[in-house]
C-alpha cells in the first residue's frame, strides 16, 4: 500500500501526462475510477497508454466477422 502511494505521490509531481489528465477529469476520485473501468474492459501495455486513452479519447473495436454463420 506504502508503494502504491509513493507512485502516486510521485506521478503527480513528475508526470505530466498523469497530471494533464487529473486536470482534464477534475478530480483523484473521477481520475482513479475511470483507471479502474479501463482495466476491466480493455488491455494496454503501460500506464503510459492509459493516460493517453483517458487524455485523447480512445475507441473500442470488435472483431471483423469474416464469414457467413453455419446455416440453420
Amino acid at each position: 500500500m506504502m508503494l502504491a502511494f509513493l507512485v502516486d505521490q510521485a506521478q503527480q509531481l513528475a508526470c505530466q501526462l498523469f497530471q494533464a489528465v487529473w486536470k482534464k477529469l477534475g478530480s483523484k476520485r473521477s481520475l482513479w475510477e475511470k483507471i479502474k473501468y479501463l482495466f476491466y474492459g480493455f488491455k494496454f501495455d503501460s500506464m503510459e497508454n492509459i493516460f493517453r486513452a483517458l487524455l485523447y479519447g480512445f475507441e473500442r473495436k470488435y472483431p471483423d466477422i469474416l464469414e457467413d454463420p453455419p446455416p440453420s
